[in-house]
């Protein structure tokens, strides 16, 4: 019997889509409303972004024939030497991917905020729509001010855990700014005579190789440039959309 039988790949998509049927079986036996088309469509986007946005400096590098494998091997020591000079690309520009990964994730779930807040309005009754919230001073008045604090302990604990996406949005685009330009040009610091001879040669190999990186790198931080003024965009359109829906509870309110 062949214990070393190979396994077949996984179907990340089938498992992904497996996952996705189930939080929808979730929630529709919990009496919440299907997902809609972009909002199935979007969570796909968001595990696409999950799946892709680790960039990898080591794939694999194969040879069939003699020569092919020569060659690979060749490249492997040439890649190995070069760790110091591509991983902190690599690494720069993953710690971006992963902020426009996380600032995506808070609009996703913004979107939801903003979306479960339009429905709210728009299912309640007329005669409940326009009726003023009491105030803390009316709701307390009847007890006194030694079971006060209890009382709002009481009361706290019974409401859901809050989640505010639009401030966490706010530091996110924060995130952006900061890791939106990947460097190829960092120092090589050195303290004894062979390290600063290594920095020397590895300065050398590295403006040599201007012409190779140099442009990739370019383009790269042009495409990042592009992606954070899209993402703070979105964030300033959700923004906007929640001062809007502020001021028609406000409304409402003050026709009460």
């Amino acid at each position: 019997m062949n214990t070393h039988e190979v396994q077949p790949p996984l179907d990340v998509g089938a498992i992904l889509e497996a996952l996705r049927a189930e939080v929808r079986a979730q929630r529709m036996a919990r009496g919440e409303a299907a997902e809609s088309q972009i909002e199935r469509e979007l969570q796909r986007s968001l595990d696409e972004i999950e799946l892709n946005r680790v960039v990898s400096a080591h794939w694999p590098l194969q040879g069939r024939t003699v020569p092919q494998r020569v060659i690979a091997l060749i490249n492997k020591v040439v890649r190995r030497y070069l760790r110091w000079y591509i991983n902190p690309i690599v690494e720069q520009q993953n710690a971006y991917n992963d902020a426009v990964a996380r600032t995506l994730r808070l609009l996703a779930d913004a979107y939801a905020d903003l979306a479960m807040q339009a429905e709210e309005l728009q299912n309640q009754e007329p005669g409940t729509r326009n009726r003023p919230i009491p105030s803390a001073g009316s709701r307390f008045s009847v007890l006194g001010s030694s079971n006060l604090q209890s009382a709002i302990a009481q009361l706290a604990a019974q409401e859901p855990p809050a989640r505010f996406p639009d401030l966490e949005l706010q530091a996110a685009t924060v995130q952006l700014g900061l890791r939106e330009q990947v460097s190829a040009h960092w120092p090589l610091p050195a303290a004894t005579l062979p390290q600063k001879i290594i920095a020397m040669i590895n300065k050398v190999v590295r403006r040599y190789l201007r012409w190779l990186v140099n442009p990739i790198v370019e383009q790269q931080n042009a495409a990042n440039a592009a992606f954070t003024v899209a993402l703070i965009q979105l964030v300033r359109l959700d923004a906007e959309q929640r001062a809007h829906a502020a001021a028609r509870r406000a409304r409402d309110t003050m026709k009460g």
